[in-house]
């Protein structure tokens, strides 16, 4: 049996997806542990693509969002368990402020099968989403008003933007850049405040009571079906459990 956060695919080494290895793992019971809780639709995860042998789920408005949509799963491969991982979180609040976006599959042209990192298109700088975050790294009140109450700032880039180089290209001068061998967990319990966009890493901080914001500012874009996720049950202005902000003044 394998047991894992992530698809077969990122578990076979990439010079072995056309050889035997590839069927022999197709063979065996897979049970994916999940990333975190799903609140869009993710098509990766379908049962044509993945089939997952066991799908764990943490509320039921999750639950029956697999068992009742387009993912092929029915009740008997998808478990409504919650994340064992949210038994280890913990309180430990330090006076900080953490911005976590997620990634945008679109700025990529496709995985380097040497590194299995992906490989970034050109123009990342012209981006919205450069340009938003560069703004809010480096803006004026948000270092004053960090300054006057005596809080950290901390800047965790997604793996995915982080290992390609991307996140290397923000102005991150002011601010702390946390290491990719940074603990989420530790993040999570040293924070005060979490702001993201449409990271399902913002339910591990809601578990811990503690406030979020959302920046969505390319809303319409992200759902557009370009990157790897499109719109699911979950309604950000409606579910949330933190205000929805559209504007870098907004934020």
């Amino acid at each position: 049996v394998w047991l894992s956060s992530h698809s077969r695919s990122w578990l076979v080494p990439n010079e072995a997806q056309n050889h035997a290895l590839r069927d022999f793992v197709a063979l065996r019971p897979f049970i994916f542990l999940q990333h975190g809780i799903i609140q869009s639709y993710i098509g990766w995860c379908r049962r044509d693509a993945s089939n997952f042998s066991g799908f764990v789920t943490t509320v039921e408005r999750e639950w029956r969002s697999i068992i009742e949509s387009a993912y092929g799963y029915s009740k008997r491969e998808v478990w409504l368990t919650g994340l064992p991982r949210f038994d280890r979180l913990y309180h430990n609040e330090k006076r900080q402020i953490v911005i976590m976006p997620t990634w945008r599959q679109y700025f990529f042209e496709k995985i380097n099968p040497s590194t299995g990192t992906w490989i970034p298109r050109s123009g990342f700088s012209n981006t919205a989403y450069f340009n938003f975050y560069n703004s809010l790294l480096s803006h004026p009140r948000l270092l004053s008003a960090a300054k006057e109450f005596n809080y950290r700032l901390l800047f965790f880039a997604h793996p995915t933007m982080r290992l390609s180089g991307l996140a290397d290209m923000f102005d991150c001068s002011l601010i702390e850049v946390l290491p990719g061998t940074t603990s989420y967990r530790d993040v999570y319990a040293e924070s005060d405040l979490l702001l993201s966009d449409y990271s399902s890493a913002l339910f591990d901080f809601v578990y811990l009571r503690k406030p979020i914001l959302y920046a969505q500012f390319d809303k319409e874009e992200f759902f557009s079906g370009k990157h790897a996720v499109t719109r699911g049950y979950f309604d950000y202005e409606r579910d949330g459990f933190g205000e929805v902000t559209y504007t870098l003044e907004e934020t």
